[in-house]
C-alpha cells in the first residue's frame, strides 16, 4: 500500500544554529516549507537549500501541497520514535484527522522528564481542515475531526545559551505584555514583586523541577525572571502612555 505524502513546515527568526539538526531529522518528509521572518543571520543561506518561503505559518500551512501537515519550530527536534509513530501513521489510512504530539524541555543540555513544559501535549500533525489562531504570541493549531496522541517525543531546544535565554526574554515579554494591555491589564508595586516569586515557587515545587537537578532550579529561577519583566514592561507602557 503507498504511503500518504506528508509536508513539514517551519517558522524561524535568526536559527542558523538550530535549523540543521531539525531538518536533519526531516529528510524523510515529501516536502519541507520553511517561513522565514526577515533573519539578519545565516538562516535564509541554510532555508533555501529546502525552497523555503511565506511568512506566516498560516500562509506556510495552505502552501503545503500534502494531505499530511507537521509543524515545527526550528528549535524543536523530532526523536526517533516520534518519527517511527508519524510513517507509521502514513502508512495507515487511519480515520484520525490529527495528532497531538509530547514535548520535553531541553536546558543546557538536559532532557526535562518533569515540569509543565515537558507535560505538554501539542497539536502539531494535521491533515484537513486545520488553522491557526491569530494570537499575537503563542498562536495555536486546530483541526477538526477525531484527534489522538502519538508515540515519541519533540525536543525542544530553545535556550542554547544564557544569552539566547535573554534574547527570548527580551522578545517574548514584550509581545506578551502588549497582549496584556489589549486586555487592560496592570500590575501594582505588590504584585511586581509577588507575582515572580510566586512564578518560582510554581515552577520548582508544584510543576516537579526539583526532579530536572540543578537544571530544574536553574530553569524555576529564570522563569520567575520572565514575570518580573512581563510586569514591568506592562507598567513601563502604561507610564508612557499620553
Amino acid at each position: 500500500m503507498p504511503k500518504n505524502k506528508i509536508s513539514a513546515f517551519i517558522i524561524t527568526y535568526n536559527e542558523e544554529k538550530n535549523l540543521p539538526k531539525t531538518l536533519e531529522k526531516l529528510a524523510w518528509c515529501d516536502e519541507i516549507i520553511i517561513v522565514d521572518s526577515f533573519s539578519t543571520d545565516r538562516t535564509v543561506a541554510i532555508a533555501n537549500k529546502f525552497e523555503g518561503f511565506g511568512k506566516q505559518k498560516q500562509t506556510a500551512l495552505e502552501a503545503c501541497q500534502y494531505q499530511w501537515k507537521l509543524s515545527l519550530d526550528a528549535d524543536e527536534v523530532l526523536d526517533d520514535q516520534l518519527i517511527t509513530s508519524i510513517k507509521q501513521v502514513l502508512l495507515n489510512n487511519t480515520d484520525c484527522k490529527a495528532y497531538y504530539i509530547k514535548r520535553r524541555q531541553v536546558f543546557m543540555g538536559k532532557i526535562f522528564k518533569y515540569g509543565d513544559e515537558s507535560a505538554r501535549k501539542i497539536l502539531r500533525l494535521v491533515s484537513d481542515r486545520a488553522s491557526f489562531t491569530q494570537d499575537i504570541v503563542h498562536e495555536v493549531l486546530k483541526s477538526e475531526g477525531k484527534t489522538e496522541i502519538l508515540d515519541g517525543y519533540l525536543l525542544h531546544d530553545s535556550y542554547a545559551s544564557y544569552e539566547a535565554y535573554m534574547n527570548t526574554v527580551n522578545k517574548y515579554t514584550s509581545l506578551n505584555a502588549q497582549k496584556a494591555l489589549k486586555k487592560g491589564k496592570n500590575y501594582s508595586l505588590l504584585q511586581v514583586v509577588v507575582k515572580p516569586k510566586v512564578q518560582f515557587l510554581k515552577k520548582y515545587l508544584l510543576n516537579l523541577n526539583f526532579l530536572n537537578g540543578i537544571e530544574g532550579y536553574y530553569w524555576s529561577k529564570l522563569s520567575s525572571y520572565y514575570v518580573f519583566i512581563k510586569c514591568l514592561k506592562v507598567k513601563e507602557i502604561n507610564k508612557l502612555k499620553p
